[in-house]
């Protein structure tokens, strides 16, 4: 098993990148893996939450149930014998990851609050100032958790990556970064 896992802000890029990714890809199946937990599958590449319309604003785990990741984490620690990535707000959090441990990587993606701010008002977000702050508080900490520490013996390797994320040239690296270590 290889689980990558996207997060960021809103209006980051997110679901751009999870979208060019399944691109590289045919015979795309819908699965329900576990009780709430819709996929996308082919071969031994599975992709976490629902992407079914092209125009939608929010896919990936954001269009799950909020009763999702409990079952997740019931579902990860069986270790499947897959590629796995996914890819939003839902189960990003600290129980789903430590789940996914030794085998995760955390790709944390950045923009510029004016890239952002213009990608909302092209898709038409009006995610509240709360909850956009909470996003920021969220991903702060998943990052100081998983990511490089600081010790008394030196640096200890994490499981976070960071790219910057403003070009559809920058959503080609992402892509091949994440997809250079998958072996159908």
């Amino acid at each position: 098993m290889r689980i990558f896992y996207i997060i960021g802000m809103p209006g980051t890029g997110k679901s751009t990148i999870m979208k060019e990714l399944m691109n590289r890809f045919d015979g795309w199946k819908q699965e329900r893996v576990v009780e709430l937990l819709d996929t996308h599958v082919t071969g031994n590449l599975r992709i976490l939450g629902k992407y079914e319309d092209d125009g939608e604003s929010f896919a990936g785990t954001d269009r799950l149930s909020m009763a999702v990741p409990p079952r997740a984490v019931d579902w990860v620690i069986t270790r499947p014998k897959e590629f796995i990535i996914g890819e939003g707000d839902r189960l990003n959090n600290k129980t789903f990851f430590l789940a996914c441990q030794p085998h995760l990587t955390i790709v944390h993606i950045t923009s510029s609050d004016e890239e952002r701010e213009r990608r909302y008002k092209e898709r038409g977000s009006e995610q509240s100032e709360k909850f956009i702050k909470t996003t920021r508080s969220k991903c702060e900490n998943i990052v100081e958790h998983f990511g490089d520490k600081q010790t008394l013996f030196g640096e200890e390797k994490g499981c976070v990556v960071e790219f910057e994320h403003e070009t559809p040239e920058d959503t080609q690296v992402i892509v091949d970064y994440i997809l250079e270590t998958y072996k159908p």
